[in-house]
């Protein structure tokens, strides 16, 4: 198993969680990655780390789109390697159409 190459270690998902960024000209970059791989006491598995980035950026735009916080939702956030999972309200992010839904159906009128 290679810790560092990211694609590997990383879920079928964030392809999907990859295109959401890109819809608001938002990415993860290589710098940041290895900003917090840097301070990590154990050998990092860098596909986690981005991952973790990514999906933290797809909720802030999930929130900024729906006016919902954190508390309004029911949040399942889970990184590891390639079992990474977003779901919110019961709703696994698996592709673009995916978040559009679910944004549809939690945003605040």
């Amino acid at each position: 198993m290679s810790f560092f190459d990211i694609p590997l270690n990383c879920s079928s998902k964030c392809k999907a969680w990859e295109e959401i960024l890109n819809h608001y000209s938002d990415w993860v970059n290589d710098d940041e990655v290895w900003e917090i791989a840097r301070e990590s006491k154990e050998l990092p598995i860098l596909g986690n780390i981005y991952q973790n980035l990514v999906l933290n950026r797809v909720l802030s735009h999930f929130f900024e789109e729906t006016g919902q916080t954190e508390e309004d939702l029911k949040i399942f956030f889970y990184v590891n390697s390639i079992d990474t999972h977003l779901v919110i309200n019961d709703w696994d992010i698996c592709s673009v159409d995916d978040y559009w839904n679910c944004i549809d159906k939690n945003r605040v009128h």
